[in-house]
């Protein structure tokens, strides 16, 4: 009995080991063909691009101004968003202040290619960061001397984790920023039923996929009585309000991501950053808790710190996107352009 229990256990764990070396496995993917340029208002042109991210191609939109050379702030999404849903409000703000502005999709979701789509992974997130970077450095249409980075929710997690290992960054702007994934907001935790199913759905799509099969996938946002990573009437109606038509945004991520995130967390770099940082957080945001970006702008003096008003997703429409636009907009003006000194 005792040698059937321990051989047992014994392929229980291959088993285990198989399907999480098998179930994660990732290939190129292909991204979206590159639409042609766009001239917006303000007189910025915007260039659909693509460079490379890992095996595979990430898809960007370089929002250009006329001014020659200009400095140039990379920004990307928290979570499961995409390009197009909340970020050109941001990106047509800071643009004709003279700052280009690269706004782009994270693997394997939006018009980037990576395959299987709507996998949640930060390393390679925070892999897609310095590739963005490296690829914007090496443009002569911007100057890549003159950097910053701009991130909102898991987002502005990853551009501090950048700014902290990029001493070349001249700026850092955290939106709704998740500082800490060890402190839980208000609205996060939904039971241990909920927790219970999270676990059961992950390890099924680690399953299916180490078959070959396409992710089991659950919703990012989900209205109650529903089952997602967030199950919220009030984010549900707030994000999907964003969604215009032919956005490449999906409410569905490959339920295996929770697994991805041990080990991310980062408040424990903080101490590393030397750029600039404005962290632009709301006092009653239920999903990043305000007391932690609240502790971090208290103890460290390159942090500087703005609200504005509603909860964790009213950040991406009127009027909290206009004062976070313009909020941004003056920070990285501050610190990217040079000005002249009145006689």
């Amino acid at each position: 009995m005792r040698r059937r229990l321990i051989v047992t256990l014994f392929l229980l764990l291959v088993l285990i080991a198989f399907t999480a070396a098998r179930g994660n496995r990732r290939t190129a993917g292909v991204a979206a063909p590159v639409a042609p340029p766009e001239q917006l208002a303000g007189n910025v042109r915007r260039l659909d691009l693509r460079f490379v991210c890992g095996s595979s191609q990430c898809a960007g939109w370089l929002y250009l101004p006329a001014t020659q050379a200009p400095p140039v702030v990379v920004m990307a999404h928290g979570f499961a968003g995409t390009r197009d849903v909340g970020l050109p409000a941001i990106a047509e703000r800071i643009a004709p202040e003279g700052i280009a502005v690269f706004v782009f999709d994270y693997r394997y979701f939006g018009a980037s290619g990576g395959w299987p789509r709507q996998v949640v992974d930060p390393q390679s997130q925070l892999a897609d960061w310095r590739a963005a970077l490296t690829f914007v450095r090496a443009r002569t249409d911007v100057d890549g001397r003159r950097t910053a980075a701009w991130g909102t929710s898991l987002g502005a997690g990853h551009a501090l984790l950048i700014a902290s290992e990029d001493p070349d960054l001249r700026a850092v702007v955290a939106q709704a920023p998740l500082i800490d994934t060890s402190v839980e907001g208000e609205a996060s935790f939904y039971g241990v039923g909920w927790a219970a199913r999270l676990v059961l759905s992950g390890w099924a799509d680690l399953v299916g996929s180490a078959f070959g099969r396409e992710p089991f996938t659950i919703a990012a946002i989900a209205r109650p009585g529903g089952f997602g990573m967030i199950v919220d009437d009030a984010a549900y109606a707030a994000f999907e309000r964003l969604v215009g038509p032919g956005s490449t945004y999906q409410n569905a991520v490959a339920a295996r991501s929770p697994f991805n995130f041990h080990g991310y967390n980062p408040a424990e770099q903080l101490s590393k950053i030397t750029a600039p940082v404005l962290l632009i957080a709301s006092r009653t945001d239920r999903f990043a808790p305000f007391s932690v970006v609240q502790a971090y702008a208290a103890r460290a003096r390159n942090v500087t710190l703005e609200t504005f008003d509603g909860d964790h997703f009213d950040v991406y429409a009127p009027p909290a996107v206009t004062r976070a636009g313009d909020l941004a907009a003056a920070f990285l003006g501050s610190h990217l352009i040079a000005r002249t000194a009145s006689p």
